[in-house]
């Protein structure tokens, strides 16, 4: 459950228990702090949960796709990987930083580890 769910549970669980908005509000702030959901959000979802709704995750929405991983994007990058052995490289850098792993550098026929540059 993310932060936003969370937040919008606990929002659900003091609106049942009786709590207004800013009392409701004042303990979202609190618990949360920073990450705690801007008041025009707040506002929104406790109206919500007021009206009646009971879920907590957002509906769904047209427009610009979650996920762009499709068998043609899929193809596009390997195309450019293949092509590129500078794109490659610094994939394989990339890939050796995150996971801190040594990688072989094919261009220069050694290993490297993301220290050595």
């Amino acid at each position: 459950m993310d932060g936003g769910n969370e937040q919008r549970v606990a929002i659900t669980f003091c609106f049942k228990a009786g709590l207004s908005e800013v009392e409701t509000l004042v303990l979202v702030q609190k618990a949360y702090g920073n990450e705690a959901l801007n008041r025009s959000n707040f506002l929104k979802w406790y109206s919500r949960f007021r009206d009646g709704r009971e879920l907590v995750e957002d509906e769904e929405r047209c427009g610009c796709p979650k996920v762009t991983r499709t068998e043609v994007n899929i193809i596009a990058v390997v195309d450019v990987v293949k092509n590129n052995r500078r794109i490659a490289l610094t994939l394989r850098r990339l890939m050796s930083y995150i996971y801190g792993a040594p990688i072989l550098d094919v261009s220069r026929s050694r290993t490297t580890t993301q220290h050595s540059r």
